[in-house]
């Protein structure tokens, strides 16, 4: 009989889908959600093993009236008693369970992070700060994506229990057919500020070479900034905004694309920086610390710069990035590792 695994998780999140695709391998695996669930999720785990206690998370903390559903998720706890509690989210459901902790001392508590609530939202504030501590210190475990993340952990509470490891990649091939198109430059980071879309627009504006064409993916609140700023630079015909892709159609522009980028202020390892290189894209990335893991400047990328000239850049890189991803950042093989610390 499988242990009682229990995810406090967005389960509209596809970081979330990955995880519990692995730990049910493994686990009797419940997902108690403050958003609504997919029909993969679903099928997953069927509606018995999820609970929806609808409440908005902000990703940027300050989700103070989560704590009236801690007594919502409490109920749920005694009713499942689970030996595994791992949230995901520092400053939101991180702060559930490490509350869930406090009263429930033999549940394990993982405590996963994901970015923002490590990297930005404990250094808004010293109250801030010391929430993200207090969740920290009450983990049995802790993971991360990124060697740079790790230390922003030890920053704000030091331990000797953090696992660093990406939201990794399902397992492939190595492929040695993959062609490109030459002048293809595929974006698909959130249209929000800490993104810079609104930068890599300029700088694709200054390109001399006007064969090069520009698919910006996702959504965000700066969107229709975003389309006016294209449409006043005169480029509508060269850049397309094509929204939010299933993950079929997202796998075709990193299949089609020779370059990707992705050029955030504030970042840890994107799994979409993962997921380019598996296709051999050549990525044009921001250099942040978590980027550098990944990313030898024009050797297997470059770092982004206003006069950045593609047509100086050596391109023959699709193999070698499939190699690093093939060796470093499968999913199946991190969980495998991870499950037998937890035990």
């Amino acid at each position: 009989m499988k242990n009682k695994y229990l995810l406090l998780a967005d389960a509209s999140s596809p970081h979330t889908l990955k995880w519990v695709k692995e730990l049910i391998k493994y686990f009797d695996v419940y997902l108690v959600t403050l958003n609504n669930y997919t029909q993969e999720i679903n099928d997953l785990l069927t509606e018995k093993h999820i609970f929806n206690v609808n409440e908005k998370v902000v990703t940027s903390g300050g989700n103070f009236k989560l704590i009236f559903k801690y007594f919502e998720i409490i109920k749920i706890i005694k009713k499942l008693e689970p030996m595994y509690l791992n949230a995901h989210y520092l400053s939101s459901y991180g702060v559930l369970g490490a509350l869930i902790k406090l009263q429930y001392t033999k549940i394990k508590l993982i405590q996963s992070t994901w970015g923002t609530d490590i990297l930005v939202t404990p250094f808004q504030n010293n109250i801030k700060f010391k929430i993200a501590r207090f969740a920290l210190s009450k983990a049995d475990i802790i993971t991360s994506d990124s060697y740079f993340m790790t230390d922003k952990i030890n920053e704000i509470y030091k331990n000797n229990i953090t696992q660093t490891f990406p939201f990794g990649l399902e397992a492939f091939e190595l492929q040695d057919n993959i062609k490109k198109d030459e002048f293809l430059i595929f974006s698909n980071r959130g249209l929000s500020e800490n993104y810079n879309i609104d930068k890599i627009i300029e700088w694709f504006s200054s390109l001399i070479d006007k064969r090069y064409k520009l698919i910006i993916a996702n959504d965000g609140k700066m969107k229709l900034t975003l389309e006016n700023r294209v449409k006043i630079l005169n480029l509508e015909n060269r850049i397309k905004f094509v929204g939010f892709l299933t993950n079929s159609e997202q796998s075709k522009y990193y299949r089609d694309a020779k370059y990707y980028i992705s050029i955030p202020s504030s970042d840890s390892t994107a799994v979409s920086l993962l997921e380019a290189m598996r296709y051999g894209c050549y990525p044009i990335v921001s250099n942040l610390s978590a980027n550098r893991e990944w990313i030898l400047d024009e050797v297997n990328g470059a770092f982004f710069k206003k006069d950045l000239e593609l047509n100086k850049l050596t391109l023959d890189i699709i193999k070698l990035n499939q190699i690093i991803i093939s060796k470093r950042a499968i999913f199946e093989k991190s969980i495998k590792m991870y499950i037998s610390n937890i035990k």
